[in-house]
């Protein structure tokens, strides 16, 4: 036990029954005939569409739920293990723009989706694909839900994020997946899609969000649980009582997930921002922010579940300084603490207005400068100490041309990923760096292959978005193009 534990224990004890006070006597609006009835059912207090816990049918109901679960892949090299001391990162999510490399923006399109739908396949830094890795404005809204998972399902055999929705919408991304994974029973019997469902601050959990918690329960998929109040805005200035906030949203759905489908799997998500009150805006790259990742993390262990939270986030509008010292601050706090899960972890910029295709690479140097970082020093044996090679050296001798150092020279030294300009070239240093993101990105994406899909599922998949879920057959048709492309 560290010297500072013991106060920090103190503080996850006093924040819990904070939480628990805030259920106990404000309540949380629960607007769903449905769900306030299975919530009556249970013997919970009720007035309108506000709901009462008491704090022993809270934690009755939590600690039904795992500590740690497997996400399937298609692919089961990509199968995927959260919680417990494993830590997994996820791109960024819901951005609905693309910042350039200059600051400049425009509409995140469906061949800007399958550009990072790629990348994320080809980067060993992520298990998980899919979601809203930018929402598309070129495609119908009331069918983009599925086109983006169409895409993320054609374009990867990675695990998979959902995308939450009503329930017409949650039911059929579940139905085209029981397609893909060969029945509804096959597709239920296992933990095939994580969805994310957002409660709204303070204290209300909506029909959308409570649609899909009952859809994903109901068919035995895992739910991160993501309330996101900002410290002064949306939730209390002061942070202790903002988490205390997100954590009692947090319970009371998590106690909804598991009245629904005993055991299902849920993370413990908290989102809880800084806010920069000149403005209002959020704020996601401030110190606020990390350290309400650190208390995700501890209440997470403190009520036995996965933990998602941190990212690396920003608030610079493009990619610069500021985008770099804040994301290495939010992903490193996240890896120090433990978290299970990260989303948004590489390509946000500006408060998750935009995703950047070159602060997505930057951040995946981070996340592995963070990997490299917390493997610490390793002595696994005298070897290790190269006593007998410094004797052989000898004083005033050198390390570089010995056997030892070009055996090891690729797996034993860090490698940075781009640095300054090995060619050679002059150009003003920024540019030096931004060009060889470049090269890297585009490198990547050239040695991208589409895994394979059986034909009858696809064939399957694409009748039933064509007839029964009203896709227009010319956007799946451009999907397959740009996977292609």
């Amino acid at each position: 036990m560290t010297e500072g534990e013991p106060s920090m224990n103190h503080s996850i004890r006093k924040i819990h029954a904070a939480a628990v006070r805030i259920l106990k006597e404000v309540g949380i609006r629960l607007p769903h005939p449905e769900v306030l009835e299975i919530l009556r059912q249970q013997g919970m207090r009720i007035s309108g569409d506000r709901v009462f816990f008491e704090e022993t049918q809270i934690m009755d109901w939590v600690q039904k739920a795992p500590a740690e679960f497997t996400l399937y892949a298609r692919n089961p090299r990509h199968d995927m293990v959260i919680g417990g001391d494993h830590a997994e990162c996820a791109s960024g999510y819901g951005c609905p723009t693309i910042i350039g490399a200059d600051g400049s923006r425009r509409e995140a399109l469906v061949k800007d989706y399958l550009t990072f739908a790629k990348l994320v396949h080809q980067s060993p830094e992520f298990k998980i694909n899919g979601g809203i890795l930018v929402q598309p404005n070129d495609v119908d809204p009331a069918t983009s839900h599925l086109v983006m998972l169409y895409a993320a399902v054609l374009a990867s055999d990675k695990c998979l994020m959902g995308v939450p929705g009503h329930a017409a919408q949650i039911n059929a991304t579940m139905e085209m997946l029981a397609l893909l994974y060969g029945g509804m029973d096959a597709f239920t019997a296992r933990p095939r899609v994580l969805t994310m469902i957002s409660t709204i601050s303070p204290l209300l959990i909506d029909e959308m969000a409570l649609d899909s918690v009952l859809a994903c329960a109901r068919h035995n998929q895992p739910m991160i649980i993501s309330p996101a109040p900002a410290a002064g805005t949306t939730g209390p200035i002061d942070l202790a009582g903002n988490v205390a906030l997100a954590t009692a949203e947090a319970l009371a759905c998590i106690t909804v997930a598991q009245m629904v489908r005993e055991g299902v799997p849920v993370v413990f998500g908290l989102q809880s921002y800084g806010a920069d009150l000149r403005t209002g805006d959020i704020s996601i790259g401030s110190p606020a922010y990390a350290l309400q990742a650190g208390c995700c993390a501890r209440l997470a262990r403190h009520y036995g579940l996965p933990s998602r939270a941190g990212g690396a986030t920003t608030d610079a509008r493009s990619v610069n300084v500021q985008s770099g010292y804040e994301s290495m601050l939010a992903i490193s706090t996240a890896f120090e603490n433990r978290i299970n899960l990260m989303v948004h972890s590489a390509g946000i910029l500006d408060r998750f207005a935009g995703m950047s295709y070159e602060q997505f690479m930057v951040d995946l140097e981070l996340i592995r400068m963070v990997r490299f970082y917390r493997r610490g020093i390793v002595i696994e044996s005298d070897a290790d100490l190269a006593v007998d090679l410094i004797g052989k050296v000898g004083p005033g001798g050198q390390f570089l041309t010995q056997m030892d150092t070009m055996k090891k020279c690729r797996t034993h030294s860090w490698v940075p990923a781009f640095s300054g300009n090995p060619s050679g070239e002059k150009k003003p240093p920024g540019d030096q760096v931004l060009g060889e993101i470049r090269r890297r990105m585009n490198d990547t994406l050239e040695t991208y292959q589409q895994p394979p899909l059986p034909d009858d599922a696809l064939r399957e998949i694409d009748r039933f978005l064509t007839g029964q879920a009203g896709v227009a057959p010319e956007t799946l048709s451009a999907v397959k193009t740009g996977i292609a492309a």
